[in-house]
C-alpha cells in the first residue's frame, strides 16, 4: 500500500464540490472503498474530499469539481498528490475529577508536618 500518489488533474463535467473521482489503479493502491476520505494537495492548499472509483478515465488520473480545482488554483493536466485520510485517532480518556468538579490533585503536606 502506498501513502500517497502523484496524478493529473481532469475536470469534471458535473458542477459541485468534495468529491474526487479516481482511476480504478489508483484506488486500489491506496486501498480505498467508495466514499472513504481523502486529501488532495497543490503546493501548500490542500483539501478533503471524499473518493469515488470513477470507470472512464484513463490511468493515473484524478477527476475533480470544478470549485475544487478554483480552491487549489490548479487547471487541466496539472498534477496533484493524493493521500489517503489516517484514521481517527483513539479517544482519550477525559480526566477524572473529585468532588465540587474541580481537578484532584496529590497530597499536599498539611502545616503540622514541618
Amino acid at each position: 500500500m502506498t501513502d500517497d500518489l502523484r496524478l493529473k488533474v481532469v475536470t469534471s463535467s458535473i458542477n459541485g464540490k468534495g468529491i474526487a473521482k479516481l482511476d480504478c489503479d489508483s484506488f486500489s493502491k491506496l486501498k480505498l472503498s467508495d466514499g472513504m476520505k481523502i486529501i488532495v494537495t497543490y503546493g501548500t492548499k490542500s483539501k478533503e474530499m471524499s473518493a469515488k472509483q470513477d470507470l472512464i478515465y484513463l490511468e493515473s488520473t484524478a477527476r475533480l469539481m470544478r470549485l475544487d480545482l478554483k480552491y487549489l488554483r490548479i487547471e487541466d493536466g496539472m498534477k496533484v498528490i493524493i493521500t489517503r485520510k489516517n484514521d481517527p485517532k483513539p479517544i482519550m480518556k477525559p480526566v477524572s475529577k473529585g468532588k465540587k468538579g474541580k481537578k484532584t490533585r496529590g497530597k499536599a503536606a498539611s502545616l503540622d508536618s514541618f
